[in-house]
This record gives C-alpha cells, sequence and structure tokens, in this order.
C-alpha cells in the first residue's frame, strides 16, 4: 500500500474527471494515473533508483511534480522540492546534504544549475522541455521500456516520502521527514477541517515546494478525488480571473497573498 494508489483508485471510479488543470492543459484521473505509472516504472528501470533514494525536484508548480511525488510513493523513493527561489549555492548544499540521486528540473532554472552540478558528485539530470547538454529528456525518459515499478522492496506507508527543507533563518536550511503515513493522516485530518468531498474544486497559487501549497489543500484533494487547478505561481489578477471563471469552492492564501 502507497499513496499513489489514490490515484489509481479513482482512476478506476471516475476515469474521466479532470484531476488536474494548469495553462490550459487538463489531465484527468485516467491520464494522471497512467503518466505516474510510467514514470514510477522509469524511476525504477531507466534511472535506477532505489528504495530510499532521493529525487529532487526544481520548478514551478506544475502537474509533473505531481506526477513526480506519486511515482516516488510507488517506488519508495523520496523527493525533495527545490524552492526556486533560492541561489544556486543554497541548491548546492540541499542537493549535497540531501544526498540526492537524481534532479529534475524545467528549463528556466537548467543554466543556473549547471554549476551547482559540477560542483557536486554525479546525480542523474532529467530536464522537462528540449533537450539539453547533459541533461536527459523526460518525454524520452517516460517512453523507456521496464518491468514493474513495485520490482525490489516495496513501498509502505511507513516509508519517507517528502523531504522538505526549512527555511534556514537560523542557519542552513534543514531537512525535515514526512512520511506517506503523515501525508494520509494530514489528507484525513483536512477533509474533516474543509469538509472535503470529490465534488470539491481546488484553486493552489501557493508554491508547492512548500507544504503550505502542497499539503494543506492539494494532496487532500486529490486524496478525496477532487479537481485541482495549479497557478504556476501567484499572480493576484490571474487569480481573481481564475475565481470569476472556475468558481473554486475552496483556495489557500497567506497574508502576502
Amino acid at each position: 500500500m502507497d499513496l499513489s494508489r489514490w490515484i489509481d483508485g479513482w482512476a478506476e471510479m471516475t476515469p474521466e474527471k479532470d484531476a488536474l488543470r494548469c495553462d490550459g492543459v487538463t489531465l484527468d484521473y485516467a491520464a494522471f494515473a497512467d503518466a505516474v505509472g510510467r514514470l514510477a516504472r522509469s524511476l525504477r528501470h531507466a534511472l535506477g533508483l532505489k528504495h530510499g533514494d532521493r529525487v529532487a525536484y526544481l520548478g514551478l508548480n506544475s502537474p509533473k511534480m505531481l506526477v513526480l511525488l506519486f511515482a516516488c510513493a510507488r517506488t519508495g523513493t523520496i523527493l525533495v522540492p527545490l524552492n526556486w527561489r533560492l541561489a544556486p549555492p543554497e541548491h548546492r548544499h540541499i542537493l549535497a546534504d540531501s544526498g540526492a540521486a537524481a534532479l529534475f528540473a524545467e528549463p528556466a532554472f537548467l543554466a543556473q544549475t549547471g554549476p551547482v552540478l559540477a560542483a557536486l558528485p554525479p546525480l542523474k539530470s532529467i530536464a522537462y522541455g528540449p533537450k539539453a547538454a547533459g541533461w536527459q529528456e523526460y518525454a524520452a525518459l517516460i517512453e523507456a521500456p521496464g518491468g514493474s515499478a513495485s520490482a525490489g522492496s516495496p513501498a509502505e506507508l511507513g516509508d519517507p516520502l517528502l523531504l522538505v527543507y526549512t527555511s534556514g533563518t537560523t542557519g542552513q536550511p534543514k531537512g525535515a521527514v514526512l512520511t506517506q503515513e503523515a501525508l494520509l493522516w494530514n489528507a484525513v485530518n483536512a477533509t474533516h477541517a474543509h469538509d472535503l468531498t470529490s465534488a470539491d474544486r481546488i484553486l493552489t497559487t501557493l508554491p508547492m515546494f512548500h507544504v503550505g501549497g502542497l499539503n494543506i489543500q492539494t494532496l487532500p484533494a486529490l486524496h478525496a478525488g477532487a479537481s485541482v487547478t495549479l497557478h504556476r505561481r501567484f499572480d493576484a489578477g490571474r487569480m481573481l480571473k481564475e475565481v470569476a471563471a472556475w468558481r473554486p469552492s475552496l483556495t489557500l492564501m497567506v497574508p502576502a497573498t
């Protein structure tokens, strides 16, 4: 049992229901589950990642980040979301401290990431978008053949899934570990706190490198089988237009927003 079963379960019951919306692209639950399965197989076979390996993500809010998270859940690997606002030396510290075995990065961040990777032991580097020198293409990766994603040690709810770094206000950022079970019970608690159901429409504008953007409503919504719209980053005007046009039932803001 692992958290990716949330997506598989809703794909069986409501395959054509919208799961994720972002920048005009919609992923229904069937397509979401298929993407998780493909990437999980690639993590295990094409990249050779083992149970407990760390997988870093550097990018704005994206369905691909959520696909990666659930693929990590299926394979027993651990997602390390990187704060895209940090400077390269800070990214270098987190990648080294976490012992990341792989890095998935969006094209906008490849140039600043090059010097960081040069200063670290070799790790598998995967780029979303056009092929870049020294980077493996995400599109080719998920098409790579492979066997079962669960080959080897099966993932369990007690396994770590998220390694989220603190803001480092009193020193270097420190990695906080969240298990799959912690995210499950957080989703259960959020369901009660927000009265979440599969009929809800969740708008996520806060960054998902932080547990506020990721764990308070986004993951609980997917646990409940709701629909989630992701904004790549917060923009007040765009958020107001989304509220008027899509009519979300729940969203989360902080004082700055």
